[in-house]
């Protein structure tokens, strides 16, 4: 299961090759870290502080706005490193998702993919912005069983995990590239059968 970032990097396209942003959107990037522990893949996000003006109290990927001059894989690393303290230069870029808009903030977004090696690093959050952090398995995020859907009349889907709620932008970002990522393990399990099986 070990080459799952270089499976991933054919079916991505490359970081500095994703495309645009939309056009008098505010522009933002997130990343979807894996990193190894204990044996499985494993995504940090972020709980929001329930004061901030953007996404009060969500849980997200971390990330947050490009600033004038730079790419948009730059300004993803730098707010890795701001918010959940992984040095510059630290993550393997493996590709980008799709971009996506949120109305209601006015974002484009786009979601890189990313690897984080061994030894990975204790993260520590910016509390300035962040309530804390939170660890999910891959596993979990492309279950589609553990994604519930609300009961109100704005059905939306949702994860709980560890008392909080993974949905809205986060959810529709994690939707995306789920099919990318199944396909990615589906290769490595079928390559690790012996040939009689496959």
């Amino acid at each position: 299961m070990s080459e799952l970032p270089g499976r991933l990097e054919r079916l991505f396209r490359p970081v500095d090759d994703w495309g645009e942003f939309r056009k008098g959107a505010r522009p933002a990037a997130v990343v979807f870290v894996l990193y190894r522990q204990a044996g499985q893949w494993m995504v940090p996000f972020v709980r929001r502080r329930a004061d901030m003006r953007d996404h009060p109290g969500q849980v997200a990927l971390p990330g947050g706005g490009v600033l004038s001059g730079e790419s948009a894989w730059e300004a993803a690393q730098r707010e890795v490193a701001e918010e959940i303290g992984v040095p510059i230069g630290r993550l393997l870029p493996i590709g980008a998702g799709d971009p996506i808009y949120a109305a209601v903030t006015n974002f484009s977004v786009v979601p890189f993919v990313a690897h984080l090696p061994d030894p990975v690093p204790s993260f520590v959050h910016d509390i300035r912005e962040l309530d804390g952090i939170l660890a999910i398995p891959l596993d979990t995020l492309l279950d589609d069983s553990a994604w519930l859907v609300s009961k109100d009349s704005w059905r939306f889907r949702y994860l709980a995990h560890e008392e909080s709620v993974v949905w809205g932008l986060t959810e529709r970002i994690v939707y995306g590239l789920a099919p990318k990522l199944r396909q990615a393990l589906a290769e490595g399990q079928s390559s690790d059968l012996p040939a009689a099986e496959r």
